[in-house]
């Protein structure tokens, strides 16, 4: 008697610990699809044939650090993501990298060519944070001028609670601050995927219509679709 328990206690555990890996198998396999959806392996390939194999490479380290942040806490994937793309996307004004006064480049083509603007890293790192999880209307693209250069900017402002002060994800530094201490940035406007507002960096700002009016906003989105990563 003793010994069959034994055998049904050894079978039992055995049973659980085949329906635990595979459990354990299927969540990898759904993490790893998402993840390859945000960033499709069609886009990898198109990079690797429109440039080169260090641009597809870059493509693929996105995707890495997609799904190395998939389940971390929202303020790790904040750090994660602005860390990322100021360390993956060097500096390169409009005029220089695309010959155009002012050009809104999707990340996909942020990342193949190496090269992109203030506004380049903030739709890199809003779409990236909102394909880990992050809710909109936490999420805001903001227009601001930058005092100390005199020049209009870019940021993305993140606010935790809908009254909060937003902080602010910036390709000038790699820390996140409170708008508060940012005295530096005078914000102008912002939207996301939801509407526009007059900015406070303060406070939520004057809702004034809907994104799709402008049109950098509209051709990015179509470029994007055609890459195979929609906003």
């Amino acid at each position: 008697m003793t010994s069959l328990t034994g055998l049904n206690r050894r079978f039992a555990w055995g049973s659980w610990l085949v329906l635990l890996l595979a459990l354990l198998l299927w969540c990898v396999t759904v993490l790893l699809a998402d993840v390859s959806r945000w960033v499709p392996d069609g886009a990898i390939e198109l990079a690797r044939e429109q440039y080169d194999e260090p641009a597809a490479l870059r493509l693929q380290q996105w995707r890495q650090q997609l799904q190395l942040l998939a389940t971390a806490e929202e303020q790790q994937q904040l750090k994660g993501v602005n860390q990322f793309f100021n360390d993956h996307i060097p500096f390169v004004s409009d005029q220089q990298h695309w010959r155009q006064e002012d050009f809104w480049a999707t990340p996909f083509e942020s990342l193949a060519t190496h090269g992109g603007d203030c506004e380049d890293y903030v739709i890199a790192k809003y779409y990236s944070l909102v394909k880990l999880g992050v809710p909109t209307d936490k999420l805001r693209i903001t227009y601001v001028q930058a005092l100390k250069l005199n020049q209009a900017h870019m940021v993305l402002a993140y606010f935790p609670t809908p009254d909060s002060v937003p902080w602010v994800l910036d390709n000038l530094t790699d820390v996140i601050l409170p708008a508060s201490k940012r005295p530096d940035l005078a914000p102008v406007y912002s939207f996301n995927a939801e509407g526009m507002w007059l900015d406070k960096m303060k406070g939520r700002g004057v809702l004034m219509g809907n994104p799709n009016k402008l049109d950098r906003w509209t051709d990015l989105r179509v470029r994007m679709n055609q890459q195979g990563m929609d906003l």
